[in-house]
């Protein structure tokens, strides 16, 4: 094993630890300010870009009671749609949540792909595959950041 090699393995694992042990920092120290912090209902209140499931569906910012659904009325003709739109609502907030993880999940895999082809030690059908592995991630991506904006589109106009 060569001196280079060892050396980009420690600065691998080093830099490996500086990533776990920054987010274990970061997730201990958001975990303590939660207990300390009043609860609301506000959007603000997310976990890694995730909405909550009743986003939008509060009466205020104060408290968490849930809005009348015949308070949600958004048609012009003078009809009751406000059911409608109530369970719509929950089910676009469901379904940002599912194209968001999917977004992470395609990091990850970028992620994979580049580690593979770090360790692929120069062989072609190792380093092919992982650039495979990072192409098809990337198209996943955009194709979940896209449906996402066309999710918050459509949450708008309910709105």
């Amino acid at each position: 094993m060569s001196y280079v090699h060892k050396i980009s393995t420690w600065v691998l694992a080093g830099a490996f630890a500086v990533f776990v042990g920054g987010s274990a920092m970061t997730l201990a120290t958001s975990a303590s300010t939660w207990a300390f912090t009043p609860h609301t209902c506000t959007s603000a209140q997310k976990i890694l870009t995730f909405p909550v499931w009743y986003d939008g569906l509060t009466v205020s910012d104060s408290d968490c009671n849930m809005v009348d659904p015949s308070a949600l009325n958004t048609a012009t003709n003078g009809t009751n749609n406000g059911l409608s739109n109530f369970i719509w609502r929950i089910v676009l907030n469901l379904i940002d949540i599912a194209l968001q993880a999917v977004g992470y999940i395609a990091v990850g895999f970028i992620l994979y792909g580049g580690f593979s082809m770090i360790t692929s030690n120069g062989s072609p059908d190792s380093n092919a595959k992982a650039r495979k592995t990072i192409l098809n991630a990337v198209i996943g991506l955009v194709i979940s950041i896209g449906s996402v904006a066309i999710v918050n589109l459509i949450m708008g106009i309910i709105k």
